[in-house]
């Protein structure tokens, strides 16, 4: 998820380069590549161009069936959307809507992605549901986080708590991206305190009211799966499973074993919507 060469690279220069473009590079390290849902082989998936303070975004669209909910996925920091090109074809498959946004730098978006800076996208793209699906308002959302995309989730349900998701998967979360730089070189942690994007989550899933999901492989080398349980156990959901994936890593947590836990868990929100 981080790509610890970068810090490694502050450490030999003394961080006499500019700490802010390391850190990003490590954090963020997006494929800006533009493919369009079509040429992915995104089933029923529309690409959506928006502009926002000069800056492109693009978000892949996909209208759900009646009665079934829609996915908002927000993807880790490897790849671009079309990466996960086969991951939405399950979700529209089963009838569920998706909306999925491209971070800055990702897929096609312009601008320098921050934590500030995806956390107000996350906000803006979420307070106007209905100029992407119409009539579509959070309580037939679920929230899908990957890896990265679990601190985008729970810092925008923290900030919305008024209106929580229908629920909410998390794939991989992490307590704070301080912890993850600890948990992988510690030897890095003097550098640490100048960390500018910390992705808070084990403080943010306090807010979570809604059900919560968490999936984490048990030999995840990249997320100790010990930080996806502080996470689970912090979070201020009543309903709330967590399902330690056995013989996964970091990518490879969507078995066959686990599906059923996954769709069990997006049907029984969708019910509560009819």
């Amino acid at each position: 998820m981080i790509k610890l060469a970068f810090f490694l690279v502050i450490l030999t220069t003394g961080g006499w380069l500019s700490l802010a473009t390391l850190e990003r590079q490590a954090i963020y390290p997006f494929d800006a590549t533009r493919v369009t849902p079509q040429a992915a082989g995104a089933t029923g998936v529309r690409e959506v161009v928006q502009t926002h303070d000069g800056e492109i975004a693009i978000v892949w669209v996909a209208a759900p069936k009646p009665g079934k909910p829609v996915i908002l996925y927000f993807h880790g920091n490897a790849g671009n959307l079309a990466l996960r090109a086969g991951r939405f074809n399950h979700f529209t498959a089963r009838g569920y809507g998706l909306i999925a946004p491209a971070y800055r730098g990702s897929s096609g978006s312009t601008g320098t992605p921050t934590e500030a800076a995806l956390t107000a996208d996350a906000l803006r793209l979420y307070a106007d549901l209905g100029a992407l699906i119409p009539g579509l308002t959070p309580a037939r959302v679920i929230f899908y986080g990957e890896s990265l995309g679990t601190g985008v989730a729970l810092e925008l349900a923290a900030t919305t708590r008024q209106a929580q998701p229908a629920g909410v998967v998390l794939e991989a979360p992490y307590t704070s991206l301080p912890d993850v730089v600890r948990a992988s070189l510690p030897r890095l942690a003097p550098l640490i305190p100048r960390m500018t994007n910390i992705w808070d989550s084990a403080t943010h899933v306090k807010a979570l009211r809604a059900p919560l999901l968490v999936l984490h492989g048990k030999q995840d080398p990249l997320i100790p799966i010990a930080q996806g349980r502080a996470v689970f156990r912090a979070a201020g959901s009543r309903q709330k499973w967590f399902v330690a994936v056995r013989g996964a890593g970091h990518h490879n947590v969507w078995r066959s074993t686990v599906m059923p836990r996954l769709w069990s868990f997006i049907d029984d929100q969708s019910a509560s919507m009819r």
